[in-house]
């Protein structure tokens, strides 16, 4: 009974599903609060937790998850960077870009938005991106700006190059950068949660969800729709893009961009336009991302919509070809490369993924060792609702290549968004001893 107390108040005061933690995990956490007042009997400590804010928030600090890096998921920022080129700022021209990140956990995300926006060409003072925690210790790590390894995962590092120092004590951020983010010490699921702040053009609300209770989730669904402006996008994490969502989002339907926007009340009168990708003036140059092709294109209207003055001058040189987010499926490209894999992921970016997914198993009828051709056929099961085997595929390419990271990434995504925590925190750890050997 004394559990089921903790666990509920736990759930209305920060939504958790104690399931996606655990038993094992908010018990762990009861006790070293314990240990912590000197306080050996359990109901003693519930009735003074139930009485002190301040044990209360003691107790949130140690079963909140702080699990992120920068860039996580990058084709999110690189969708991004170039609606913020391409759509925002020509129709924006003296506006200030508004962006929310929730939960920031220890700063990676919201920094990241800023590094994107600072090498995409806007000006400091055209944007403002506000960062929200319930972790007091998390966000007090993210004033600071100082990180370490584990916070850079991938082999395209450049903007640590050229955002941060190195010290004897982890890599140090730019000031330029820092200043840019202000920290809000926050609980979303609060009745008036930054009520009085004007709406965002952009929010990043990932890797939540899949540890909120139903109802939470539901009231998270109603504050972000609040917050987000009319014309707004919305970006979640890869586990998370689902049914929860659609009641007020719609998907963008743009390959592994995780993007949703407001219900309008007619929505075939309000379109999003995005210019074609731009790998030499990306935030993330040199890695390896799947062209963000979108899933319906439009004739290019008599009138450009790219005003020369409005776009930097190192963005002048695109052409004024337009392409709108929809989530009709379009003809294929006129040129597909002969690489069947490379192929697969063409279609799969225009939303033809029972050809991408055929493509795939042809390809591995004759290649059964390619854990590469695994990875790419599980993330197109995934995106297609079909979990179980998407799991399979990924176990497939961990079993040819134990050390595949991607791999392990995305089944320690699915096994969180499942509640099988157990396996998760295997794989985290799996995944954690392989970064260090690497960075050895």
């Amino acid at each position: 009974m004394v559990w089921d107390e903790i666990e509920r108040k736990l759930t209305k005061t920060i939504g958790l599903d104690p399931k996606t933690l655990g038993s094992h995990a908010i018990a762990k956490a009861v006790r070293e609060r314990m240990e912590v007042c000197g306080v050996e009997n359990l109901a003693t400590y519930v009735n003074v937790w139930l009485c002190s804010p301040q044990e209360l928030q003691a107790l949130i600090e140690e079963t909140v998850v702080p699990e992120t890096w920068f860039f996580r998921e990058p084709e999110s920022f690189e969708f991004l960077r170039r609606y913020v080129l391409f759509d925002w700022l020509p129709h924006h021209r003296e506006d200030i870009l508004r962006l929310l990140s929730v939960p920031c956990s220890t700063g990676e995300e919201p920094y990241s938005l800023a590094m994107m926006l600072l090498d995409a060409g806007l000006p400091p003072n055209r944007f403002v991106i506000d960062a929200v925690d319930i972790s007091k210790k998390a966000q007090e790590k993210a004033h600071q700006g100082l990180y370490r390894e584990h916070s850079f995962r991938g082999k395209y590092l450049r903007f640590r190059d050229h955002y941060f120092k190195e010290t004897p004590h982890g890599y140090q951020l730019s000031p330029a950068v820092k200043e840019r983010v202000n920290f809000i010490h926050g609980n979303l699921l609060q009745p008036l949660f930054l009520y009085r702040k004007p709406l965002y053009d952009i929010i990043f609300f990932r890797h939540l969800l899949i540890y909120l209770e139903p109802a939470a989730r539901d009231r998270a669904m109603q504050v972000l729709n609040r917050l987000l402006s009319p014309t707004g996008l919305l970006f979640v994490g890869s586990a998370e893009a689902g049914s929860a969502l659609e009641k007020r989002f719609i998907s963008l339907r743009h390959s592994r961009a995780f993007a949703y926007r407001k219900r309008q009340k007619s929505d075939g009168s309000d379109r999003f336009f995005i210019a074609p990708d731009d790998p030499e003036h990306s935030t993330l140059q040199g890695l390896q991302l799947s062209p963000l092709t979108s899933s319906s294109r439009i004739q290019t209207e008599s009138k450009p919509r790219h005003s020369a003055e409005a776009v930097p001058e190192a963005r002048r040189e695109h052409p004024q070809t337009s392409w709108a987010i929809a989530p009709s499926v379009p003809s294929p490209p006129k040129r597909i490369p002969e690489s069947p894999l490379i192929q697969a992921r063409h279609l799969a970016d225009l939303g033809r993924l029972n050809e991408a997914a055929q493509l795939c198993e042809t390809y591995l009828s004759q290649h059964r060792t390619d854990a590469n051709a695994y990875v790419l056929l599980g993330e197109i099961l995934q995106s297609a609702g079909h979990y179980d085997r998407a799991e399979q595929c990924w176990e497939k390419a961990i079993y040819l290549e134990p050390h595949h990271y991607e791999a392990l990434m995305h089944l320690l995504l699915l096994k969180e968004s499942h509640g099988e925590l157990t396996h998760a925190c295997a794989l985290r750890q799996r995944i954690q001893r392989l970064l260090k050997s690497q960075g050895e």
